[in-house]
This record gives C-alpha cells, sequence and structure tokens, in this order.
C-alpha cells in the first residue's frame, strides 16, 4: 500500500512535468560561469557576504499547503532552472517598477487585489505558439509587460515579479502548475499572507486558495524549493496524488 501511495504521488508530479519536458524548447541548465551562479543556502542564520561567487542566503519559504492539499518536497525538479531565472530577473525594469509604485504602500491584501488588477489589464492571455512561436516558454515578467500579452505562466510570473518589486517577500510566492476543471493544464501564482494562501489566476481572479475549487496543484515551485501535492485520505497521514484523490471523490 505504501508503495502504491508513492507510485500515486510521483504519477501526479510526471503528469505535470511530462507536457513541458516533452514540448519546451527552452534550455533548462544553469549557466556554468562562475560570475553569473551563485549557489542558494537556504538558511536564515548563515553569514552574508558581498563576495559575488558566494552563496546566495535565502530565507526558506514554507510548504505551500493550499487548495485542500498537503505539500511534499519534491527535490529537484524540471522547473527550477526557469523559475531561478525569470524570479532573478527585471529588478529594475521600468514597467515592472512603475506598476510596483502604487501598491508599495497597501497591506500585503491590497498588494495582491491591485497587482491582479494591474496585471490583468496590461497583459491579455496569447498562447506560446502565437507569442514566441515556441510550445513552452517561460518569459520573463518585463517581456510580458512591453508584449501585452502571454499564457498563464508569464501573466503569474509578472505578477510575481510586480509584487516583489512592491515590497512583497518573495519566500510568499510561488508559481504553482497544475489543472483547471475546465481548462486543463493551468498555471497560477500563489500567494501566502497572515490571513492565510491566495490564488492569482488570469480567469478566476483573486481568492483565498481554499476557495478556488476548480485548480488541483501537482507541482508548486517557490524560493529554492519546489513540491508535489497530494491528499489526505480518510483523515490518516498517509497521502495520493491530488489527481487520483479528486477521481476518487466522484
Amino acid at each position: 500500500m505504501i508503495r502504491a501511495i508513492g507510485v500515486a504521488v510521483a504519477g501526479a508530479c510526471m503528469a505535470a512535468a511530462a507536457p513541458a519536458m516533452a514540448m519546451s524548447a527552452e534550455a533548462a541548465a544553469t549557466p556554468s560561469k562562475s560570475e553569473f551562479y551563485r549557489p542558494l543556502i537556504l538558511d536564515r542564520s548563515a553569514a552574508s557576504t558581498n563576495q559575488s561567487n558566494q552563496a546566495l542566503i535565502l530565507a526558506r519559504p514554507a510548504s505551500p499547503n493550499a487548495f485542500g492539499t498537503v505539500a511534499l518536497n519534491a527535490g529537484v525538479t524540471f522547473y527550477d532552472a526557469r523559475f531561478r531565472r525569470v524570479a532573478a530577473a527585471d529588478a529594475k525594469d521600468p514597467m515592472v517598477l512603475r506598476l510596483a509604485a502604487g501598491a508599495a504602500n497597501l497591506d500585503p491584501i491590497g498588494k495582491l487585489r491591485m497587482v491582479q488588477q494591474e496585471i490583468s489589464e496590461a497583459v491579455h492571455w496569447q498562447h506560446d505558439l502565437d507569442n514566441m512561436g515556441v510550445a513552452d516558454f517561460w518569459a520573463n515578467a518585463g517581456e510580458t509587460l512591453r508584449r501585452g500579452t502571454g499564457d498563464a505562466e508569464d501573466i503569474a510570473i509578472a505578477k510575481m515579479q510586480v509584487l516583489k518589486a512592491a515590497g512583497f517577500d518573495p519566500k510568499d510566492l510561488y508559481i504553482s502548475i497544475g489543472r483547471h476543471s475546465t481548462r486543463g493544464a493551468h498555471i497560477l501564482l500563489l500567494a501566502r499572507t497572515a490571513n492565510g494562501f491566495f490564488s492569482l489566476d488570469d480567469r478566476e481572479g483573486l481568492q483565498p486558495a481554499a476557495q478556488n475549487s476548480r485548480f488541483t496543484p501537482m507541482m508548486t515551485i517557490g524560493q529554492g524549493m519546489s513540491w508535489i501535492h497530494g491528499r489526505r485520505v480518510g483523515g490518516n497521514p498517509r497521502l495520493a496524488s491530488a489527481s487520483s484523490a479528486k477521481a476518487n471523490a466522484k
């Protein structure tokens, strides 16, 4: 039974990753030159340094136990390099900073509400094939804002970067990959606040993650970590994959 549960959880992970692995035209490798690479250390107490080739110290994010699921550490995943690339870009992009300015002095929920509205008005949904000429590509926020079009992950990335520029804690922002009940494969931004997790969806809008019943997460990527999602079965500590648990509930 334990082995079967492990296979089910791994299957959810592979189901989320397989389409992009098969179709993506983007290289996932991290740059090898030392001047472009700094290892990540998730440790609040580690000493910082000014040397560019030393480790970059990051605070460990909380597990994204959202959408009625339990998040399990996934280790190294296919999406990690993509997340690092887009998360490190656009800190000084003029369009990112202009949109962030209006939200900078708001409380966390106010920041989420304003950025959700700003990006919804600034970026219209368009498939990567029409935008970039490739099946799957995670564009930087500045690229998406200048183009004015993007698909689900481009829109989520733009929201993430504008929120960070507005002062939202980077460790509380996540890209969640899963399935929408009517639209199929989907990606959205997940934000952690003192009032719980909120989903910022390009179609469903801003709402507490617990109320977003149409989205089932399979994998979530955050600052230096990745997770796969499962659901508790019958109230006991064993886990089944989110997708299989949902199917069994019908």
